[in-house]
């Protein structure tokens, strides 16, 4: 039996620099927002900054949408998994219920079991965007107020990005693929395996891997 490691392009530049600019926005929206009601700070100073990121934000998530409908990894397509993709969603679920006893499988770009969480999430982000610019007007929703949906997407966003940084580190930890890196350098790595009864193999091919 041989390996043979092949490192892949990945991730494009447009998609890594709009990944890491939501992440730090994301970050400093949820501390501010944190900050403003359970901390001595200057109240007025912290929401204009709060404001003012938020805006950024809104820019840069109008950019990753845009990224929805362009030919690459950014594409929407990418984030619904396909029937080339079931071996590996299965193989993914039996690494969680192991307990990562099991081998870490390899993907393309997204892991299959999140893929329709991260479209998902780019739906409650645009919501929050939205209830965060309508949060001075005395609008109702369901019966909640804009304030009110404003905190409940962003606490959903809140909960995403502590599971998101757990399972990247773990599938980083336990993988070979070099997941976070993979998101600065753009790059991934893929053992090809051969074997002499493929039916027992356990491993993905890297065109399964690489089909959009």
């Amino acid at each position: 039996m041989s390996n043979d490691i092949n490192r892949v392009a990945v991730f494009s530049k447009a998609q890594r620099i709009t990944h890491w600019l939501i992440a730090g926005a994301i970050t400093f929206l949820l501390i501010s927002a944190w900050l403003v009601q359970h901390s001595d700070v200057d109240v007025i100073a912290w929401l204009d900054w709060h404001i003012m990121i938020g805006q950024a934000l809104s820019l840069v998530l109008a950019y990753r949408i845009y990224l929805l409908f362009v030919p690459g990894s950014g594409h929407w397509r990418l984030l619904i998994p396909t029937k080339e993709q079931r071996h590996v969603f299965i193989q993914t679920v039996k690494f969680y219920a192991s307990l990562g006893k099991l081998p870490c499988p390899d993907w393309y770009a997204f892991n299959p079991v999140w893929q329709p969480i991260y479209l998902l999430l780019i739906i409650i982000m645009i919501l929050t965007t939205i209830t965060g610019f309508l949060v001075g007007n005395y609008l109702f929703l369901a019966g909640f107020t804009m304030p009110e949906l404003h905190a409940v997407f962003a606490s959903i966003i809140l909960y995403f990005t502590l599971a998101h940084i757990f399972f990247a580190v773990y599938h980083d930890i336990k993988g070979g693929g070099a997941q976070i890196s993979a998101m600065l350098n753009g790059f991934k790595y893929f053992q090809i395996k051969e074997v002499e009864s493929p039916i027992k193999d356990n491993s993905v091919s890297l065109d399964s891997l690489l089909k959009k």
